[in-house]
């Protein structure tokens, strides 16, 4: 019997078929890895959350903590926001989410090698309170807010413990994960990182613990540093939050949603002189939960408003907060699909359907719906005259894009804890 040989056409035929195949394979590969990579992220975030909560926990004790009336500071939101930051008082005794000190420059009583001091968060701002100042330290205050006796330039501390701040600092290399003791070489960059803020509401105080990733050009890998002298790609706040705004923490960031400011600086503060809320922020009225009306509250859905003023409808979402050819304002970078954000009142939202780009639907849809809060002042401090209108005031998450070289940080998770 005669074997007959395959044909030209035949073999032709069996490369195209195998060169298609191979096609739609490698075409799956980019997607099963992104996929891969948030199965992970979705396992490890709460893991590395709960190590960093331990290590604070370790660190620093809630009666550490006090109050603003200790220092006999009162108007407190109006002295935050002469300085650019935005805190206020929601009840005695109570604080909203403050960010602590970024160490910028070697100390001589921090007990850390001096090569890993900046970049290291001082939990009280110690250093900025001995300095008088900020060059050595970003502050969530950066000219402080006077007291009786004493300035603060980060979260009040018990007077009954220590009459100056207490230094309490926690290294860089610690909030990696996994974190690399002190002295020891760094051998590659770390795959996750945090950061974190406190909070003292109903007399119980919370840390706010936000994880992601650091990439780079390509989805390289990058090691994480809140400030690295010299080193515009850790942190470039010509991009992030306006040259002038070095002296703030740079992650999170916090976005207030009733400002009126166009660019990342003055977004982060307030007026305090007029409503807090913005209307289209205000919870409804009635107890009922209508779900014929799409809104936060009700659906998740975040709709656009208006140029002339913002709130007036939905909740201030434009057309053009991402323009054209220039990187994403940090502002509006809590638009971005899956991203993680922490309001004032302590809940966790997660956007499901966001925008990045010009291109995209001006709508935002959060995972589940912005809980109601029990009838809450929201005008200044609690001592002022309360609105009827209730609502969330201030957003804070860890923005995407940090500087112009590429590199990006990715929200892995976020939570809120008693400390």
């Amino acid at each position: 019997m005669m074997r007959r040989a395959f044909s030209l056409i035949e073999l032709l035929l069996s490369v195209f078929i195998l060169a298609i195949g191979i096609i739609s394979v490698s075409a799956l590969f980019p997607a099963g890895i992104a996929q891969q990579q948030q199965t992970t992220d979705d396992q490890l975030g709460p893991v590395v959350a709960e190590q960093a909560l331990g290590l604070l926990r370790s660190r620093v004790r809630p009666e550490d903590f006090g109050s603003f009336e200790e220092f006999g500071i009162l108007g407190v939101l109006g002295g935050s926001t002469t300085t650019g930051s935005y805190a206020y008082r929601p009840a005695p005794g109570d604080w909203s989410w403050i960010r602590p000190g970024v160490i910028r420059t070697a100390q001589p009583d921090v007990q850390l090698p001096a090569a890993e001091q900046p970049g290291s968060i001082d939990l009280f701002s110690r250093v900025a309170q001995r300095t008088n100042g900020t060059s050595a330290e970003f502050c969530e205050f950066p000219q402080g807010i006077e007291g009786s006796a004493i300035t603060l330039y980060g979260a009040p501390y018990s007077t009954s413990r220590s009459l100056t701040a207490p230094l309490l600092v926690v290294s860089q290399r610690e909030r990696w994960w996994p974190d690399v003791a002190s002295g020891v070489a760094v051998q590659g960059a770390p795959q996750y990182a945090w950061e974190c803020m406190f909070r003292r509401a109903g007399g119980r105080v919370q840390v706010a613990i936000f994880v992601f990733r650091v990439v780079g050009v390509g989805g390289a890998v990058r090691e994480w540093r809140a400030f690295r002298q010299g080193q515009a790609s850790s942190y470039d706040p010509a991009v992030s939050t306006g040259a002038t705004s070095m002296v703030l923490p740079p992650v999170p960031y916090r976005r207030v949603l009733a400002s009126t400011g166009t660019t990342a600086q003055t977004a982060t503060t307030g007026d305090d002189s007029v409503a807090q809320v913005a209307p289209g922020w205000a919870q409804p009225l009635t107890p009922a939960l209508d779900m014929g009306q799409p809104g936060p509250f009700t659906t998740g859905l975040l709709g656009q408003g208006v140029a002339a003023n913002p709130g007036a409808l939905g909740q201030g979402l434009l057309p053009g907060d991402f323009p054209t050819a220039t990187l994403p304002p940090v502002q509006h970078q809590w638009q971005f699909p899956g991203q993680w954000i922490v309001d004032n009142n302590g809940n966790v939202h997660r956007v499901a359907v966001g925008r990045r780009s010009p291109s995209d639907a001006v709508q935002v849809r959060f995972s589940a719906p912005v809980p109601r809060v029990p009838a809450a002042q929201v005008h200044v401090d609690y001592e002022a005259a309360a609105l009827t209108s209730r609502g969330v005031r201030t957003f804070h998450y860890v923005p995407a894009i940090i500087d112009g070289n590429g590199t990006q940080l990715v929200p892995v998770y976020a939570t809120v804890r008693d400390l």
